[in-house]
């Protein structure tokens, strides 16, 4: 990390199993790496898994992968932020002219992102990401660690895509190795918190009055069945995921008390097999809390946070569902409009009672009205094919996510059982002295 690149003086810093869930102090400049190891590692105890982000956008010779890879904090007492290192891999993608780069962005930066590409692209139909939401504080490393590995979901999700990838917005948030204009969060966030609400009441409205009553597609109320249904099921499986994760935690914690106690009592017995043996099981218990809390760990890197992904997905999913139906509703409003203003303008030519101006300005409104129902009608045929293709490419990408994430996790898992079958084995002859 250059200077040029931080005013302030930083050190390197790797979060460990201790520190990871303790507050940053703010009077220190420091510099946090996102892939950490544990702070008790042993040689029979593998360290815990390197979270990584595996996505990576191949086509022919194209290369786009998005890292972030730590953070760091700056500013003044009163305006103490992080912001996050961004590396990005390209080879082969419009506008990108380097292998390489390496730029510093706030969060907030991310959200402005967001907002933007979610007005190009989210009318035409095309399902946008979202970036984790905002929290009034995040001072917890283990909350920036998370907030580090979402960001980098959502950037990869982002240049996955091969209608944005090359979107001139994402590119200059990508290579600028400069600060970006200055925004203010709150407005933004705040703005989008807005519109999302004003949205729904507007969409929740629209369907209760007027739903689209002559579908010929079945297909989208099929699939928007079969996604309400989906989105219930994993919303589900994520709180049961939160549960074992903080189960996991508290085994951990408890884990480690049990070992302590067991220690004293060890010092205390006067029987030498005995007093080795409560020896040998204190060591065991630490070493099994260090497994139990690195399987905390990887169920939340792993499996929770590919789960609340997916919940996010669903999310701009419906959003572009209810971007249709407002497209619709838009048209049959044009639609209405013309055909009263034509059969108004036929009544006036019939009854011979006609003013010139007053049919001027029908014949006026009749053209207008025309060309907003011709508009609309094209846009929600754009629209609805739109979505079906990116249904498609949903599903196609979801089954693929899903099975990496399981075959990750799993793996990961049967790693810690097998190091926790070790430990036990170990204590064994330990157990026969007792008994003899």
């Amino acid at each position: 990390m250059s200077e040029e690149k931080s005013p302030l003086s930083v050190k390197t810093v790797t979060a460990t199993n201790d520190s990871i869930y303790d507050d940053i102090d703010l009077n220190d400049n420091t510099t946090a790496e996102i892939h950490y190891q544990t702070a008790n590692d042993t040689e029979n105890i593998s360290p815990p898994v390197a979270i990584e982000h595996k996505q990576v956008e191949k086509q022919d010779d194209t290369i786009f992968k998005v890292n972030v890879c730590e953070f760091e904090k700056r500013g003044g007492f009163f305006d103490v932020h992080f912001v996050f290192r961004v590396e990005t891999q390209v080879e082969g993608v419009v506008g990108f002219t380097r292998k390489r780069y390496d730029t510093w962005r706030r969060f907030n930066d991310f959200l402005v992102l967001h907002e933007k590409i979610v007005d190009k692209y989210q009318q035409k139909g095309i399902i946008i990401p979202q970036p984790p939401e905002k929290k009034v504080s995040v001072m917890a490393k283990a909350m920036l660690l998370q907030r580090a590995r979402q960001l980098e979901r959502f950037m990869n999700r982002l240049i996955q895509h091969p209608r944005i990838r090359a979107d001139c917005d994402i590119r200059d948030f990508l290579t600028l190795d400069t600060e970006l204009p200055a925004t203010n969060p709150t407005p933004a966030f705040a703005g989008i918190k807005m519109m999302k609400a004003i949205k729904v009441c507007q969409d929740t409205f629209e369907k209760l009055m007027a739903p689209i009553g002559e579908e010929v597609d079945q297909w989208f109320e099929i699939t928007n069945a079969m996604f309400e249904d989906f989105d219930a099921n994993i919303r589900k499986l994520y709180s049961e995921s939160q549960t074992l994760m903080a189960h996991r935690k508290d085994m951990a914690a408890s884990g480690e008390k049990f070992a302590l106690n067991l220690s004293l009592l060890a010092a205390s017995e006067e029987s030498m097999t005995l007093s080795l043996a409560l020896a040998a099981l204190t060591e065991t218990y630490e070493k099994a809390s260090s497994i139990w809390n690195k399987q905390s760990e990887i169920n939340d890197a792993r499996f929770s946070e590919s789960i609340d992904e997916y919940i996010s997905l669903l999310s701009s999913l419906r959003d572009v569902f209810s971007d249709r139906v407002h497209v619709w509703h838009q048209w049959k409003k044009f639609q209405r409009a013309f055909e009263e203003k034509r059969a108004k303008k036929t009544e006036i030519e019939l009854t011979g009672n006609v003013k010139q101006d007053e049919l001027n300005k029908l014949s006026l409104d009749i053209l207008e009205n025309k060309q907003k129902m011709i508009e609309f009608e094209k846009k929600f045929d754009v629209v609805s094919k739109s979505i079906q293709e990116e249904v498609e490419r949903f599903e196609a990408g979801r089954k693929d996510d899903m099975k990496n994430m399981l075959i990750e996790y799993l793996e990961d898992m049967i790693k810690c059982h097998t190091e926790l079958s070790k430990l036990w084995q170990q204590f064994e002859p330990y157990a026969h002295k007792i008994q003899n």
